[in-house]
Formats: structure tokens, C-alpha cells, sequence
């Protein structure tokens, strides 16, 4: 940063920032406390401490859906910042959002600042919340197990900043990306419910021998057999060290990657020694966790799509390689169909820890239909994820630009 100018900035500004303390452009209130059985279901919107904790937004336009009614209330008259006054953490309560709204209450912790007419209030949030400006309020913050910030700390912020109308131009940038990443995780949230809902209605309900929804040409019922009658099972990595990992020019396929892929992802490996003793897994082969924190994630599977030597599979999960000539592609989704991931649920046992028996998983029922009709649903789903996963790039990429422009357009 030189002569207090930003690296990137709009064309037609030239003027150096001005240096204040925020308490010389602002006045400073706080915000009124409340009690669970202040909260009803009707009234005026409130936003408290834990939505601005656990929802943090540039801008705050959609409030916390508790509401209160008190006479003695603090509203917003639009345009102020709000700033945490505690939290587990500096780094947590270091944040700052802008109140576009009137009319609003504002809750108990909060530090509600109130800037002058030179000062665009999403611009200070903005400014607030990232930076050195970021670095120096966490430096403020005192406590241990709960920390504090104060109106008297915020007062002491050094600002740096340039005319009002350069800031307006500064913040609608802004806004305007956040607006873009706020579609795009829309659009994310309802492909992943799209996804939740098909894979309820694209395989048969319990006790029924075909699904809700079926794609045209397909009319047989589906046939039902057991895990195991699809093929044979094998065990995970046996009789290592921690030794014998992080080295060598075997792999092996990590729980995480059985636990959070449908479609393991063949990148996703780890090294280890190579060893004939143990099994190599293979293309088309199914993977199942053994173990877990809670019932619901026992059992996940994921498929493997990759034929490359020496390739194992880690010691918490166990394998079974089909013998039927099944799609992979389908195999991977209804084992993650709602029906299948209820039948591992009831096989769970432990207290602290939940663990599956693997003779007990090869008892569980599935339901296959014919090939061809294996292959559209798989394909379904494929489509489905490729375009999840697109709108996932999109996200991450509008959010690094974001993160980007926030370091390169402030002093």
C-alpha cells in the first residue's frame, strides 16, 4: 500500500484516503437484552447476537426469524453497523454488518456503531471486517473462556478511507458480487434437494417392487435379492504400522473419501507400502464404512471406478466385489437411496462409538431392476451431481474473487 491508495481501484479516483479514528466519524449505543420467553411468534423481526454470530452477511436484509414485542425496545433507524460485543473468540466477534433496514430491533450484545453522513455504513462494515482494521479489533478483544469488545475499542479503530461517493462505488461492487454468490448457493441448496427428493422417489419404497418415478419403456417389477448375492467380500488393509503409511508406491482408499463420495474419488488416495498380502481393489468394486460417531453414518458406501495396481483399501472399511453384471453408476446411488441407508441404520450397535457387522450388511435387502433401466438411473444421477458440482465451482470461484478484491480494494 503506498500513500494510503488501494492496489485496485475505479477509474476516475485519485485522492488519497483519509485517516480517522472511527470514534471521531460515529457515536456509539448498545443494544437491548432479551430472554427466550421474550421471543414470540408474531411481532417485530430482531436480530440478535447468534444470527449475526452464526449467519455473518456483508449486509443483513433478511433478519432473524424470532421476533419480540417490548416498549423499551432499541430499533434500527437504518444504516447502522452492528458489531459483536461477545464471543468464544476474538476472531469470531471481529466482524462488523451493516442495518439497511428500519424499524428492526436490536438485540442484547451487540456494539451498535452510528457513522456521520461521510461514511457509507456497508462500506465501514466492509472495512470492519477485513484487513488490518479486522487484525486490530481482535487485538481488543479481552476474555478467556468468553471474550469482550466494547464501544471504547471500537472508538480507538483506525479508518482509512476515501470520499463518500468512491466508498457508495466500493460497497455496490460488493454487493453486487454477494449477490451473485447468494444465487448461486440457492441454486446449490435446491439441486441438493432435488437430489434428496429423487433419491427417495427413483427407488422403491419398503415393502413396494417399483419406484414412484420411472423413466418411460420400463414397466417389470424390480427383483429383490441380498447384499451379498450381488458378490463376494473382501477386508480392508491388515497388520500395519503406523510405519508402514505415509511412504512407499502402493495407496490406499481413505475413509473419508468411502465416507463423503458416492463415486470415490480415485485422486483421494494415500500412500503405503506395497503388499501382496493384502487385497487390491478393482473397478466396480463397493466399499462400506464399519464404524462411526452416530447410526446415521454407518455403512456409507461408495463405489470405485479405477483399475491402477496396488491400490488398497484402509482398514476401517471392508469391500465387496460384484459377480452379477450390475451398473455401477445405479449401485452407487441406491445404496445411498433412503430406503437402503435406513436398513444400515437398524444394524448399528455401540454407544459411543457405532459399529456394523459385515455378515449382517450382506443380509440387507436391495432391489435391482434390469440393466438398461440401471444404466438411465445411474446416468440420472451422474448428470445430477456434474451439475452440483458446477454450481460448486461457480461458488468457490466467486467466492475466492471476492476474498481477493476485499484484500486488494482496502487501505
Amino acid at each position: 500500500m503506498e500513500n494510503n491508495k488501494p492496489k485496485i481501484r475505479f477509474k476516475d479516483y485519485k485522492e488519497t484516503w483519509e485517516q480517522r479514528k472511527l470514534g471521531e466519524v460515529a457515536k456509539f449505543s448498545k443494544g437491548r437484552g432479551y430472554s427466550k420467553n421474550d421471543l414470540t411468534e408474531e411481532g417485530t423481526p430482531i436480530i440478535l447476537y447468534g444470527s449475526l454470530y452464526t449467519n455473518y452477511q456483508t449486509v443483513i436484509n433478511d433478519v432473524s426469524t424470532f421476533t419480540v414485542d417490548k416498549d423499551n425496545s432499541v430499533y434500527s433507524l437504518g444504516n447502522e453497523v452492528v458489531v459483536p460485543s461477545s464471543g468464544e473468540s476474538a476472531e469470531d466477534i471481529a466482524r462488523a454488518s451493516a442495518i439497511i433496514n428500519k424499524g428492526i430491533i436490536l438485540g442484547g450484545d451487540l456494539n451498535i456503531i452510528h457513522s456521520n453522513n461521510n461514511i457509507n455504513p456497508i462500506f465501514l462494515a466492509l472495512l470492519i471486517s477485513n484487513g488490518e482494521r479486522k487484525i486490530e479489533l481482535a487485538k481488543k478483544a479481552q476474555g478467556k473462556s468468553v471474550v469482550h469488545l466494547y464501544n471504547t475499542d471500537l472508538e480507538e479503530l483506525n479508518l482509512i478511507y476515501p470520499n463518500r461517493e468512491e466508498q457508495t462505488r466500493i460497497s455496490d461492487f460488493f454487493n453486487s458480487i454477494d449477490h451473485l454468490i447468494t444465487l448461486h448457493q440457492r441454486k446449490l441448496e435446491l439441486l441438493k434437494e432435488y437430489k434428496k427428493t429423487m433419491l427417495r422417489k427413483m427407488f422403491p419404497k419398503d415393502g413396494e417392487n417399483v419406484p414412484e418415478i420411472r423413466f418411460d419403456g420400463f414397466s417389470d417389477d424390480w427383483e429383490q435379492c441380498k447384499l451379498g448375492e450381488v458378490g463376494e467380500t473382501f477386508n480392508g488393509l491388515s497388520g500395519k504400522t503406523k510405519e508402514d503409511f505415509g511412504k512407499g508406491d502402493a495407496e490406499f482408499v481413505t475413509y473419508l473419501n468411502v465416507f463423503n463420495n458416492s463415486l470415490s474419488n480415485i485422486n483421494l488416495t494415500e500412500n503405503v507400502e506395497v503388499d501382496i498380502k493384502q487385497h487390491e481393489v478393482k473397478f466396480g468394486d463397493i466399499f462400506f464404512t464399519t464404524s462411526s460417531e452416530t447410526p446415521e453414518e454407518v455403512g456409507m458406501s461408495s463405489i470405485w471406478l479405477d483399475n491402477r495396481p496396488n491400490v488398497y483399501l484402509n482398514s476401517f472399511c471392508f469391500g465387496l466385489r460384484p459377480t452379477l453384471n450390475i451398473d455401477p453408476y445405479y449401485v452407487a446411488y441406491m445404496l445411498r437411496s433412503s430406503g437402503i441407508r435406513r436398513q444400515f441404520i437398524l444394524l448399528a450397535q455401540g454407544i459411543s462409538r457405532y459399529n456394523i457387522s459385515k455378515i449382517k450388511a450382506m443380509e440387507i435387502k436391495i432391489l435391482l431392476p434390469k440393466l438398461d433401466e440401471q444404466r438411465e438411473i445411474g446416468s440420472f444421477f451422474i448428470n445430477l451431481d456434474n451439475l452440483i458440482t458446477l454450481h460448486q465451482r461457480k461458488l468457490d470461484s466467486l467466492e475466492k474473487q471476492k476474498k481477493y478484491f476485499l484484500k486488494m480494494m482496502f487501505v
